[in-house]
């Protein structure tokens, strides 16, 4: 008798992606303190929004691949979700910090 292993994979990459531009539109929504989306054409805001549109891509590909071998589930999808989301908002933040100290030089 042989026994075969389930094999797993990660979240599908339109549900990591479709969830990191979420995020990204929600993040410029509050973070322009108008709670609007106006002015979201502007070559300066979408520089400023591709910052954390890369950093939750970054989140959330990184956990995705983590967590590929647990099974998969409801409570696996709302994880990598909810922990990729917070890892790529501080991937994020670092980038921008990172190109911050780069202009002091």
């Amino acid at each position: 008798m042989r026994t075969t292993m389930p094999t797993y994979r990660s979240l599908h990459w339109s549900l990591l992606l479709g969830t990191a531009l979420l995020g990204t539109l929600f993040l410029y929504f509050i973070d322009e303190g108008r709670y609007s989306l106006e002015d979201l054409n502007t070559t300066g805001n979408l520089i400023a929004m591709s910052f954390y549109f890369v950093g939750l891509t970054v989140g959330l590909f990184t956990v995705s691949a983590l967590f590929a071998n647990r099974t998969p589930g409801a409570t696996r999808t709302a994880l990598v979700l909810g922990l990729g989301t917070l890892l790529g908002f501080v991937f994020g933040l670092l980038l921008m910090l990172a190109l911050g100290l780069l202009q002091s030089f």
